[in-house]
C-alpha cells in the first residue's frame, strides 16, 4: 500500500481553486499524461460524479474509472476508484490561507499486475508527478486573474 501526503500553497481565492480542481474536465490542463477525462453527468461535480480517464503512466496506456464519495464545496473532495489497475482514495483539501489557498492531498493507492511488482518506483514517480502538476496546477491558476 503506498500512502503519500502533499501541499500545495496557491495564490488564488479558495473558490478559484476549488472550482478548477472539482470540474474534473480540467484534468488534462495540468496532469502529466493525461490524454483524456470525461465527467458524468456532464454538469456541476457532486457526490456520485464518475469520471473515466485515460492516461499513459510508466509507459503503460491505463483506463481508470473513479467516483466522488465526498464532496464539500470549497473544503474538500474525496474520489476513489471503481475500475483500473491501481485502486486509490484521493482527498484534497481546500483552506484559505495567507489570501491564497492551501490545497492539500493525501492518497492511498493499491497496485496489482505489473504495477504491484513495481509499486516502490510507483511511489517514487507518483511524489514527482504530484509535484510537477501541482506546480503546473499553481502557474495555471496564478496566472488567471
Amino acid at each position: 500500500m503506498i500512502k503519500q501526503d502533499f501541499t500545495q500553497q496557491i495564490n488564488a481565492p479558495v473558490e478559484k481553486v476549488f472550482a478548477f480542481v472539482a470540474d474534473f474536465r480540467n484534468n488534462p490542463k495540468w496532469q502529466n499524461g493525461l490524454i483524456e477525462s470525461t465527467q458524468t453527468p456532464d454538469g456541476p461535480t457532486q457526490v456520485g460524479t464518475k469520471v473515466k480517464d485515460v492516461r499513459t503512466f510508466l509507459g503503460q496506456k491505463l483506463d481508470s474509472t473513479y467516483e466522488v464519495i465526498e464532496f464539500a464545496p470549497n473544503r474538500k473532495l474525496v474520489f476513489k476508484s471503481t475500475s483500473g489497475p491501481i485502486q486509490f482514495t484521493f482527498t484534497q483539501t481546500f483552506e484559505a490561507d495567507s489570501g491564497g489557498t492551501k490545497l492539500g492531498a493525501h492518497v492511498e493507492m493499491e497496485a496489482s499486475g505489473f504495477f504491484k511488482l513495481a509499486e516502490g518506483v510507483l511511489a517514487n514517480t507518483l511524489k514527482k508527478e504530484f509535484e510537477s502538476q501541482s506546480e503546473k496546477l499553481k502557474s495555471l491558476l496564478e496566472g488567471m486573474g
